[in-house]
């Protein structure tokens, strides 16, 4: 069983009713880079977050040669960090994506440490020569046309934003700019966020990019009021949808829709009732029903461009579709 989770024109409609797998995310692949900590403490605080998101994502179904664990000392969890957090094994790890996942695949990356430098120099600190901004920009490039969600969760991390950005990306940074260097405590709440149930807003059974991070973000302010303390850190998002060649709106409560459909489950759940041909329309049915959600969400992107009567017109036709399909999949499920 699934878990529960300017005036338009003509050619925009059947654009969105006609989009192609470009939309249709099927697998996630996540790779977790853990920086130096400088202290024990740190140390510790790092690997644990890094720990918690890869038991998130494996209790979302991914599957464990999907997620990647590189951290200061692998010696720390033997079995659970895979490789030190050098350029060169994040270098390699990227490149593996680039060369094992599907093209409609998701692929989220996230860095944990202490961050430093400005603008394209931005960098987090890992073992040796640490990569800087514009060289994850670089890296990210292999990554397309997959969606990729790229989390900075360190201190000094708001840079990364207008150098990592892109058609297709998701971009979190824990700060607004490299001045906030002080220790970020939004990375604790981001992967706590995906262990939890208090951040799936939509009880859909599933936590998304932009559910994690609004749960951070308010998680963060909670901790700095409770203390009566100025906040050191106020984190961003950005997405850009594919082909759209606009912002979602920047800052700590800007929506994006592309950050609202990641998931770190599989679109196609991973025990579906029936055999056989059930089983194989059931299978055809869940992917349809992924790219109609999309769908919505990129139309909803999309209504400040369209008369409220073309908008209304689109949005009824996929819902109805959408409720088409969640009736196949009922009655198939039930029979």
């Amino acid at each position: 069983m699934r878990l529960r989770r300017p005036p338009a024109r003509a050619g925009l409609l059947a654009a969105l009713l006609c989009l192609g797998p470009g939309l249709e995310a099927q697998e996630t692949h996540v790779l977790i880079v853990s920086g130096l900590g400088g202290d024990a403490e740190y140390r510790e605080r790092f690997v644990e977050w890094g720990l918690q998101m890869v038991e998130a994502a494996e209790a979302a179904g991914v599957p464990g040669d999907r997620v990647r664990f590189l951290a200061e000392d692998p010696e720390i969890r033997p079995g659970r960090i895979h490789a030190r957090s050098t350029r060169e094994e994040i270098e390699s790890s990227i490149g593996e994506l680039a060369r094992t996942a599907g093209p409609e695949d998701r692929v989220l990356i996230i860095l944990i440490g202490h961050g430093g430098g400005a603008g394209p120099e931005s960098r987090v600190s890992m073992p040796g020569r640490s990569l800087r901004a514009s060289e994850y920009a670089l890296l990210l490039e292999q990554l397309a046309p997959r969606t990729v969600a790229f989390v900075n969760l360190a201190s000094g991390s708001g840079d990364f934003i207008p150098i990592i950005s892109g058609e297709g990306r998701i971009v979190v940074t824990a700060t607004r700019s490299s001045r906030q260097r002080n220790a970020a405590i939004f990375g604790g709440y981001f992967v706590e966020a995906f262990a939890g149930e208090g951040s799936d807003v939509d009880r859909d059974g599933r936590i998304s990019v932009l559910e994690a991070f609004e749960y951070a973000r308010q998680e963060t302010e909670r901790f700095y009021n409770d203390r009566g303390l100025i906040a050191s850190e106020t984190a961003l998002i950005e997405d850009r949808l594919e082909g759209t060649g606009t912002d979602a709106p920047l800052g700590e409560t800007g929506v994006g829709q592309l950050a609202s459909r990641f998931f770190l489950q599989s679109a196609i759940p991973t025990e579906i009732v029936g055999e056989g041909e059930t089983a194989g329309r059931l299978r055809t049915l869940y992917s349809e029903q992924a790219r109609l959600e999309d769908e919505v969400a990129l139309l909803r992107q999309r209504e400040d461009s369209m008369t409220p009567e073309a908008y209304r017109s689109a949005l009824e036709t996929l819902l109805v579709r959408l409720a088409e399909t969640g009736s196949q999949i009922r009655e198939l499920e039930e029979n």
